[in-house]
């Protein structure tokens, strides 16, 4: 029979576990900028827009698994850049569509797959129990932490 590891040692192993997400995100996110002039997540749209073809707001949004206000910004500046427009939809003039640019394509092509792409993967090839099991200890551990309350939008970034 295996003994079992000593609370202390499960929480070294969790914390630096942590730390490797952490650093692993924030050392993505100040490459992208550095390199291509983006913050994480604009790049992350960028990305999903081109996986996903010209989206509404909401449709990018839930794709990115954000609130639709959350990714306003975001839309904003890369529109700015001219890496992104926002064109009428052909089945619903009330509605707008965002495309991606030449220049948003080329940028898409040249830079690496968003870090926060690549967690949303990781989760979603776990097994749905896997999931809710983070959730809820993730959900206590917030808790515990009295940060339920913060606003936490994207890694790394003021948008």
């Amino acid at each position: 029979m295996t003994k079992p590891i000593p609370k202390t040692q499960l929480i070294e192993d969790v914390m630096r576990q942590l730390r490797r997400m952490v650093k692993a995100l924030h050392a993505y996110s100040s490459e992208v900028e550095a390199r291509f002039g983006l913050t994480g997540p604009q790049l992350w749209a960028l990305w999903t827009i081109q996986q996903q073809g010209p989206a509404g707001l909401k449709d990018l949004a839930q794709a990115m698994h954000l609130h639709p206000s959350t990714v306003v910004g975001v839309v904003d500046r890369l529109e700015s850049k001219r890496l992104l427009l926002r064109k009428p939809d052909p089945t619903d003039g009330r509605r707008v569509r965002i495309v991606l640019t030449a220049a948003g394509r080329r940028m898409v092509a040249q830079a690496p797959h968003p870090a926060q792409g690549q967690l949303i993967h990781g989760l979603q090839a776990m097994r749905r129990d896997e999931v809710a099991q983070l959730h809820e200890t993730l959900s206590r551990l917030v808790a515990v932490m009295e940060a339920d309350g913060l606003e936490a939008r994207f890694f790394f970034s003021d948008e």
